[in-house]
């Protein structure tokens, strides 16, 4: 039986779990909305509001997406 890890410490842990390497790009979902808190310049996220944040976010096409999107 495997354990998912609910509590993400640290920004590193976040990016791993949504499956990000770039800390901009971190930055950029925190400015969307991604639920994560910041306490004593530490991050923090439980996995299961970002699965539901993805959920969401995801749920919708692109109506125009640039041409070189990967």
């Amino acid at each position: 039986m495997t354990i998912k890890k609910k509590i993400l410490n640290g920004s590193k842990e976040i990016m791993a779990y949504i499956g990000i390497s770039s800390l901009p790009l971190f930055k950029e979902f925190i400015k969307m909305g991604m639920p994560a808190k910041l306490i004593n310049n530490h991050w923090y996220a439980h996995s299961d509001n970002l699965d539901e944040y993805f959920r969401v976010i995801t749920n919708y096409r692109e109506k125009n997406p640039p041409e070189d999107a990967e």
